[in-house]
């Protein structure tokens, strides 16, 4: 099957982001990509939808109503421009439930999105996995792309947090194995350790993260850890000093005691990282 890349899209500076870097996934794998808007019947402003004139006088940014029609075929038009094979897809609100349906039907490999700042709210979609109409309930591989993102080219660099426990993936997760493997990019383990003193989990981190099969050979080499530093200041520490360009987490559906990268810490790290996340879902 096809490997298919889901990019939502409203239009923004920050979608057109995501969208770029998708492509050039979805281009090491001869993937497909599906652009992804969910419709909802109010004013838009000229500035979120490009289509001009069509909509509006060129260069201002008065609201008015866009019709379903109108939004089909700008993102038809898109995915006619993209040089891997794309479709568009038009969906109704509410989101949760858009995504649920999509989800369900097109088994997407991975669903990535643009991070705006206008749009934090993103991360709350994306971790909080109890509540049945989110994004976390899922368990499908998430990518989001800093709106301000300026690099073109691949990852190279990929920081992988771990906490010392065992992690068991989602076989949605596993199926992006083959994408991870063509990158072949340098990974480090990065375990954060709240307290100076006390005994390390940094090895256990490091076997957690072999053992997922992810991520290639990994030896002492690819381990790094922080001690006395909160997760997310010591994550995006650890990925500015190596010159990390993906940040890859792996959150767990439910909150254990000593589980530093739980959904809280993911979605800090959604709003606030420099440098793409990749969420990636375990199961325990």
């Amino acid at each position: 099957m096809q490997p298919t890349f889901v990019v939502m899209t409203d239009f923004s500076a920050a979608a057109e982001a995501a969208l770029a870097y998708t492509t050039r996934l979805a281009t090491l794998v001869d993937g497909q990509v599906l652009l992804l808007h969910v419709f909802e019947d109010h004013a838009m402003s000229s500035a979120d939808f490009p289509s001009e004139p069509a909509f509006g006088q060129s260069g201002t940014h008065t609201r008015h109503r866009v019709s379903r029609e109108a939004v089909l075929a700008e993102l038809t038009r898109e995915a006619q421009l993209l040089p891997v094979p794309a479709e568009a897809e038009l969906m109704e609100p509410p989101m949760g439930d858009a995504l649920h349906h999509l989800l369900a039907h097109r088994y997407p490999q991975l669903l990535v999105l643009g991070r705006a700042h206008a749009h934090a709210w993103f991360a709350h979609l994306l971790t909080q996995s109890h509540k049945a109409a989110t994004l976390g309930a899922t368990h499908i591989p998430v990518l989001l792309v800093p709106e301000d993102w300026p690099r073109p080219e691949l990852p190279q660099h990929l920081v992988v947090a771990a906490d010392g426990a065992p992690l068991a993936l989602t076989p949605a997760t596993q199926d992006l194995a083959p994408l991870l493997t063509r990158l072949h990019p340098a990974v480090t383990v990065v375990h954060i350790a709240a307290h100076a003193h006390g005994p390390s989990r940094a090895a256990e981190a490091l076997e957690a993260v072999r053992e997922t099969g992810l991520f290639g050979p990994l030896d002492g080499n690819s381990l790094y850890e922080e001690r006395e530093v909160g997760p997310v200041a010591g994550l995006l520490q650890a990925a500015n000093e190596v010159g990390a360009d993906l940040l890859v987490v792996m959150p767990r559906p439910h909150f254990f005691p000593g589980n530093l990268f739980h959904h809280d810490v993911t979605a800090d790290l959604l709003r606030h990282s420099p440098v793409p996340v990749l969420v990636l879902p375990a199961v325990a």
